[in-house]
């Protein structure tokens, strides 16, 4: 018997996997499920699975907004029933190994990596601008001290006035080059 055929008979063995559009009623996030009702009026179908385990904390979550379609499936058997797609979502999370290895929460809120401990993103031409502007004043200031001079009085026979040379003779600073820093794989 070819392969093909045996794939053919066990598909023919269980029943046709059934899809329903339905509205959102109510969404757990802790469960990972939501309730909903079909379109077509039959009766409400409830906690429909958003993740294959319902008790995992890492994958990608989509979370439905009460209110919007859903396209649920079911099991072969019926009795259980998933989200394959949503219409408009509340939140989307993305977890891998846990919330401080690597994880993405997308809300209305904005965005949050890894858990947020290291507060928000730095907006690099700012911050680019902000470092210049204060190179350009330390320059300022090196100039300035390098460019004055003193008259002091030599202990010398006829009292004359020599002129000292700055005793500093820094170079400028340069500038900041956001290249220098900036992580190309990640935008904003």
């Amino acid at each position: 018997m070819d392969i093909r055929d045996i794939i053919r008979q066990i598909a023919k063995t269980g029943q046709p996997l059934g899809c329903l559009v339905c509205e959102v009623t109510a969404v757990d996030k802790a469960a990972r499920t939501v309730d909903c009702q079909p379109v077509n009026e039959d009766a409400p179908v409830l906690g429909c699975n958003l993740q294959a385990d319902q008790e995992a904390t890492v994958g990608i979550v989509q979370f439905p907004r009460v209110g919007s379609y859903v396209l649920v499936a079911f099991s072969t058997d019926g009795t259980a029933g998933f989200v394959t797609l949503c219409e408009d979502v509340e939140s989307v999370e993305v977890v891998i190994k846990d919330k401080q290895t690597a994880s993405i929460v997308i809300d209305e809120n904005g965005i949050v990596m890894n858990d947020g401990t290291l507060d928000g993103l730095i907006k690099i031409n700012e911050m680019t601008d902000k470092l210049n502007n204060l190179v350009s004043e330390v320059n300022d200031f090196i100039s300035t001290f390098n460019s004055h001079t003193h008259q002091v009085t030599v202990a010398h026979p006829g009292g004359t006035f020599t002129t000292v040379a700055p005793a500093n003779t820094a170079s400028d600073v340069s500038e900041f080059d956001k290249a220098d820093y900036e992580n190309e794989k990640v935008k904003q």
